[in-house]
Parts: C-alpha cells; sequence; structure tokens
C-alpha cells in the first residue's frame, strides 16, 4: 500500500508542476519573400570561411530553418536541426517554428559566427539536401546588401567538416551530425547575374540564371511527384537542370578552381564527368570542364553520348522505386558510396535537380537512397565504369496533371532570349511555358499577313526554342524588313520584332 501511496504521490506532484519557462524556448518569425530567383541565388552562392562577425537579425536564421526544413528526404528516418548561438544551442521545432534549448552556453565552432546549423541524420546525402537548402536561403538576403540592406553587408555561409565534428562531439546531439553550416555578416556580396556557363561545343542550351519563380515560393512547393505525361523534356530544360545540378558558376574556389551551383569538400568536385542523362535516344554524360583538360579551374557545359539507343527500359528495371513513365531520367554517381563526402555532394545536386524542376514547372522524384542491388544493376543497365557509382536517380517530366490555367495568374508564355534581327544564318527565339500545353510559333509580317508556321504542338512547361532562317513557307528567303515572331500558348500571346537584313 506504502509503494501505491509513493506512485499516486509522485504523480500528482508530476501533473500539477508549472510547464516550461518561457525562457526554454524561442519562438521564430514566418519566412519572408525575396524576390531574387532559385537560378540567381544558385549562380551567386559560393562558401566564405572567415572574416565574418555575428550580427545577423534573426530573421535570417529563420528562413533558414524554414528552407532547410522542407528540403526532401533520402530516406525515412528522422533529420534533426540544431541551432548554435552565443547563448545556447538548440534543436529545431519545425511543427511550431521554434527554437528549443538543447544545452546551455555558447558552444559554437567559430567565435565570430552569427549562428551555426547541424543537420543530425543517418545518412550523408539527407544532410545534403537540407545543407543546400539553407545556403540559398541565407544568400537570398544579399538581395539588399549592396543597397539598403542593413550596414550594406550580406549574409556569408559555408558548410564546414571541423564545426561538424566539432558540434558532434560537443552538442550532446541524439544521432550523428553529418555537416555544419556556419553563417555570418561579411563584406557586400551582390548577387551575380553573370552566365559562365558556356557550351565549348553547343550540345547544350545557355542556361538562364534568372528564372521565373523566387526561392521562397519554389520552397514553399518542394514536391515529389512519381506520375508523368508522356511529353518529353526540351532541349533547353535539360541543358537547365544539369547546370543546376552541376554547372560552373561566376565565382573562384579558395584554392583558385571554377566555382559550381553546389559546394564540394576542399573543392573536390566529387561528381565530375559522373551525372549522367538517360533519355529516349541515348544516354549522356555532362561535362563541366573542358575536353582534355584535367584543371578543375575550366569551365564547360556540355554533354557527350555514352551509350546510344533508349535504356530507360533496362534503368527502371533496375529499381522497382524508379518512376516508370519519366521522359528523362539522371544519374548521380559517385566515387566510392563509402565517402561521405561525396555522398552529401550527391546530396547537392540531388536538391538542386529537385527545385529547379519545381521552378520550371516540372514533376520530378528522387529515388535515394540506392541500396547495394540497386546501384550494381543500373551500373550495368547504363554500362558505367568503374569508379561510377550511382548514389541516386531523379526522374523529371511534366506531372501526369497540371493545373488548371485558372488557378495560375502568370502569362501562359514569355519570350525571354532572342535577337534581334537575321544578317546571315538563322535567328533563335527562346521562350519560357508557365504551365504545359499547345504552342503554336508563327511569323507575320508587319501588315499581320502570315508569312511562315515555325511550330504547332504540345509542351510542357519551362524553356523551349525556336529557329527561323528568314524563309517563308516555300523556303524563299524574305525581303528585307521587319517581321513579327508571335508564340501563342495557353491564351497568351508574346511578340518579337526581328530585322532581316
Amino acid at each position: 500500500m506504502l509503494w501505491l501511496m509513493l506512485v499516486v504521490g509522485l504523480s500528482i506532484r508530476a501533473a500539477s508542476l508549472p510547464p516550461p519557462t518561457a525562457a526554454a524556448y524561442e519562438s521564430l518569425p514566418g519566412p519572408v519573400r525575396h524576390a531574387c530567383s532559385f537560378e540567381q541565388l544558385a549562380n551567386s552562392r559560393y562558401s566564405v570561411h572567415s572574416g565574418f562577425d555575428d550580427s545577423l537579425p534573426r530573421q535570417v536564421l529563420a528562413n533558414v530553418l524554414w528552407a532547410m526544413s522542407r528540403a526532401p528526404r533520402a530516406d525515412s528516418g528522422d533529420r534533426d536541426l540544431y541551432v548554435a548561438t552565443a547563448d545556447n544551442v538548440y534543436r529545431f521545432d519545425q511543427s511550431q517554428s521554434r527554437l528549443i534549448v538543447h544545452l546551455p552556453g555558447d558552444h559554437r565552432y567559430n567565435s565570430s559566427s552569427a549562428f551555426e546549423v547541424g543537420v543530425a541524420t543517418e545518412r550523408p546525402e539527407d544532410a545534403g539536401m537540407a545543407i543546400q537548402a539553407g545556403l540559398l536561403a541565407g544568400a537570398a538576403f544579399n538581395e539588399k546588401a549592396c543597397g539598403t540592406g542593413v550596414e550594406g553587408r550580406g549574409v556569408v555561409s559555408c558548410p564546414m567538416q571541423w564545426a561538424a565534428d566539432h558540434a558532434d562531439a560537443d552538442w550532446k546531439p541524439e544521432q550523428t551530425i553529418q555537416m555544419v553550416n556556419v553563417y555570418g555578416r561579411a563584406g557586400c556580396t551582390p548577387l551575380d547575374t553573370l552566365c559562365a556557363a558556356r557550351s565549348s561545343d553547343s550540345s547544350l542550351m545557355l542556361p538562364h540564371v534568372v528564372g521565373p519563380d523566387t526561392f521562397e515560393a519554389v520552397m514553399a512547393d518542394l514536391g515529389q511527384d512519381t506520375r508523368f505525361s508522356s511529353v518529353g523534356l526540351s532541349d533547353e530544360n535539360v541543358s537547365q537542370l544539369l547546370w543546376a545540378a552541376y554547372g560552373v558558376t561566376p565565382h573562384l574556389t579558395f584554392n583558385r578552381r571554377q566555382g559550381l551551383t553546389v559546394p564540394s569538400a576542399m573543392a573536390s568536385y566529387f561528381l565530375t564527368d559522373r551525372i549522367y542523362v538517360v533519355g529516349q535516344y541515348d544516354v549522356s554524360g555532362y561535362r563541366n570542364r573542358l575536353a582534355g583538360e584535367a584543371s578543375a579551374a575550366t569551365r564547360d557545359h556540355r554533354i557527350e553520348r555514352t551509350i546510344p539507343g533508349d535504356r530507360r527500359p533496362q534503368l527502371r528495371a533496375a529499381s522497382d522505386r524508379i518512376p516508370g513513365s519519366a521522359p528523362v531520367y539522371f544519374v548521380v554517381c559517385v566515387p566510392d558510396t563509402a565517402q561521405a563526402a561525396a555522398m552529401m555532394e550527391a546530396g547537392f545536386a540531388g536538391f538542386q535537380l529537385l527545385a529547379q524542376a519545381r521552378a520550371l514547372g516540372l514533376a520530378g522524384s528522387l529515388v535515394a537512397p540506392l541500396d547495394r542491388a540497386e546501384r550494381e544493376a543500373i551500373a550495368m543497365a547504363l554500362e558505367l565504369p568503374d569508379g561510377h557509382v550511382p548514389a541516386l536517380v531523379f526522374a523529371c517530366g511534366e506531372a501526369e496533371r497540371v493545373a488548371a490555367a485558372a488557378d495560375l495568374d502568370n502569362a501562359a508564355v514569355t519570350i525571354v532570349r532572342a535577337q534581334p534581327a537575321i544578317r546571315r544564318g538563322e535567328l533563335r527565339v527562346e521562350y519560357l511555358l508557365n504551365r504545359a500545353g499547345a504552342v503554336r510559333v508563327e511569323v507575320f509580317d508587319m501588315l499581320g499577313r502570315p508569312v511562315r508556321l515555325l511550330l504547332n504542338e504540345q509542351q510542357t512547361s519551362g524553356y523551349h526554342a525556336v529557329v527561323w532562317d528568314g524563309t517563308d513557307h516555300d523556303g524563299a528567303r524574305l525581303k528585307r524588313g521587319t517581321y513579327l515572331i508571335v508564340v501563342i500558348s495557353g491564351g497568351t500571346v508574346a511578340r518579337h520584332k526581328v530585322d532581316i537584313g
């Protein structure tokens, strides 16, 4: 009877305890939306290792944690986010958007950092997806860094393995902290709109480094889909996706190597020449360095055929988790899946592929992690060389069911890049479809008379292009003058004037 009274007494006492004090929690504001696009952030992001201070506002942390928590997952296990500031180590409660004190006191790796975010998860590629999202979320605040931003100073960051080792030993996490992003404020770091990814052999189109939607809008709707329509991806969309995954950018690394859209440990670039495109006609390898050059300081943006013919059936047969209806697949390989830094880099690229697909209005699905049997079957299906071990597969295409036009406010089509005149050769007009649909492209003279029908077909959302050589429907060269190229889709008309010399 005595033990029963003690248990009841303890239960009553526990029930009457007051709730945790407010000091144990810190609520964060919701994310703010910037004007910069996902592509512009990917083109501008680079790592800053030192020389920063700790004066960032809390809103930066709020946006970073929100984006990281929305990043895709590589498995079904837990992924926890820890935050170290000068005051405490916190655990991020995503459901309540608040910080819960995990360890009191200053446990930062870098005493000059504003905050440090550690990703605790079982798999490094899962951490990589969250890290990449956090890097871009912080970079978005540099939209105003050199204009109306506070003190004209911007947000800088860097994923640091030394910080991760420190956090794993000192922060007392419940599972391994794979990587830590260190954030601070440093000198003026404006966003860059210079495109450095130019193809040496014209096998890929020039990517767009300023996209159609803001980064926060992309993250807010970042989902995956496994059901695709039969409409193929345009060459322009394939080019854009490859650049987002692993394309060169204007900046240089600390060791004078050419920077990419994703970070790499010590600029080692584990994925170089290890990203493949599997489509209807062939398997191709992506190349971001000049042919015949071993130097990582070179720039390129091209694909090379590795196997002719359609290998999609063999790829789909390699794993029952690979969606069977996608028109195009991207296979990201690493030298060795036991190499944590390489697998994390695969996670960076996987996030970029999914986010870029969403920004283009396309559907995508990440297949990761791959088990040993799946990796071996994929390598056999694509005849991959030794040292090219599949880490993830990304299926991409138009969603089987697209949103109705009435649900979207944007114009269905806009012209994004075109030459003003044809002196010799051909004119290329690139346009962006904000939703999939029928597209008609026609040339008119200035009296409104049709002179050439260039295209009339169903297309996916995203980037497309049409080429005109200045001839009429009979193939005869038109006389000098001004003509109008009209792109019609979804009730929207986009026009481009062109002079024939």
